[in-house]
């Protein structure tokens, strides 16, 4: 029986595989591997039936994974990889616990450029996606599975990239607390305190500089960052990937929420950031896959955003790509869409111009 034991104190004691053998007769285990707790040891295979030996691959922070051979202590190395993108790897990483007004803690992982000197204020970058609980233990379950012994991993929205651009990045979870199946009842009153209480951390901190400050998300995350611009005051641009902008247009449900429209109408529209168009601060960036077959994220809400805001003369715009799903993966429409993202934060973030007058 192959498994993962997780702690409370996973910062200690990080999630650990361990692989039990069991006598069917009479149900006896015993334990045939556990690993280690100062590195991240993943068991891949079993070698043979007696699980004498096996495979496993290891890494750290600083060692590229790896696969090896087990034979109880003894380790032979199988591979030789290659860290690829050494300069990812050499950015600074720092794991930041911030509490709300309320009380309610949840933690942010800061990536800072390599090199970065203490009390150095950056423009920051915040990319999140927040999730529903009904209390404080049920954020602190989800950090268990983290194991901080990994060696740093990236994707194709991976926005610590831009801390290579000299961006302080913000990534996190931030909770939506409430009562069971009422969760979104304090959506936007949870979104303005999780968010503030971030600014205010990292500020104190001296590691951003809170007037130059940019937000993001793909999917929740994007429909989260227009909602960030819409109902907060703190951002000087988005960037909003593959969201939902009104949910009139998903009336049986979204994401967790099991209300349909009719019986949570009040919640639904002060979650539908279309409806505050008028009231956006900050410059956004939106993008769309256009075969997007999420359920929840049909292509139309970013056209029919994009309208809104175009209408209400906000700085604003909209790129979709073709062939696409819910989120790009062909290798130039990568290229093509970080492209846009550092020229748009640079532009409104890094360097921001004084509204002209008359600017919305």
């Amino acid at each position: 029986m192959r498994g993962t034991q997780y702690q409370r104190d996973y910062l200690l004691a990080p999630p650990r595989d361990f692989l039990d053998e069991i006598v069917i007769a009479d149900g006896k285990k015993s334990r045939k591997y556990e690993a280690p707790t100062d590195v991240a040891e993943t068991l891949v295979g079993i070698v043979d039936a007696a699980a004498s030996a096996i495979v496993v691959t290891r890494e750290s922070p600083t060692q590229v994974p790896d696969s090896y051979r087990r034979q109880g202590a003894t380790l032979t190395q199988l591979t030789t990889n290659v860290d690829r993108t050494p300069t990812f790897t050499a950015l600074v990483r720092k794991r930041v616990t911030v509490t709300r007004a309320d009380g309610i803690s949840f933690v942010v992982r800061v990536t800072l450029p390599a090199g970065y000197r203490e009390g150095t204020r950056l423009p920051g970058m915040f990319w999140f996606y927040p999730y529903e609980y009904t209390d404080q233990a049920g954020y602190d379950r989800t950090l268990r599975t983290e194991n901080v012994n990994r060696f740093p991993s990236s994707g194709a929205r991976t926005m610590e990239f831009l801390a290579t651009q000299g961006y302080a990045v913000a990534n996190f979870d931030p909770p939506i607390i409430g009562e069971a199946g009422k969760m979104n009842d304090n959506y936007v009153s949870d979104l303005r305190m999780n968010l503030y209480a971030v600014i205010e951390a990292l500020d104190k901190a001296a590691i951003i500089d809170r007037d130059r400050l940019g937000i993001g998300g793909h999917s929740y995350g994007g429909f989260s960052t227009v909602n960030a611009l819409v109902h907060t005051p703190f951002f000087k641009a988005g960037i909003a990937g593959d969201g939902m902008y009104n949910h009139t247009l998903t009336p049986t449900g979204f994401q967790s929420e099991r209300r349909d429209l009719w019986d949570g109408q009040k919640m639904y529209l002060e979650m539908s950031p279309m409806l505050y168009a008028d009231k956006m601060q900050g410059a956004l960036l939106l993008y769309h896959s256009m075969e997007d077959q999420n359920v929840g994220t049909n292509i139309t809400s970013s056209i029919r955003m994009m309208q809104a805001l175009r209408s209400e003369g906000k700085v604003s715009a909209l790129f979709m790509y073709p062939y696409e799903d819910h989120g790009p993966v062909a290798r130039e429409n990568l290229l093509d869409q970080w492209a846009r993202w550092t020229a748009w934060l640079d532009l409104y973030v890094k360097n921001p111009q004084p509204k002209p007058i008359g600017a919305k």
